[in-house]
């Protein structure tokens, strides 16, 4: 269980990037950061397994935060159906 705190994207639509730290841009590649663009805050979020996520679960979220220093979600449309 972390907290984490997601960032929406400022080029991408249904673009987000979930991180451990606050503002701590340093473990992004370049390469995501340019195609992301400024980040924009959204919310600090309890990765405890009760929050429903559209893709992954909380528990993927914070493996691959922790293996990766981010995890980045890209929406599709197809995501939104239910």
């Amino acid at each position: 269980m972390m907290w984490c705190y997601i960032y929406r994207s400022t080029k991408k639509e249904n673009c987000y990037l979930y991180m451990e730290q606050e503002n701590d841009f340093s473990h992004i590649p370049e390469k995501i950061m340019k195609i992301f663009g400024t980040p924009a805050f959204v919310m600090k979020v309890l990765l405890d397994g009760k929050r429903r996520f559209v893709v992954g679960t909380a528990q993927e979220i914070e493996e691959k935060i922790k293996a990766d220093g981010f995890f980045l979600q890209m929406l599709k449309e197809d995501d939104f159906k239910v």
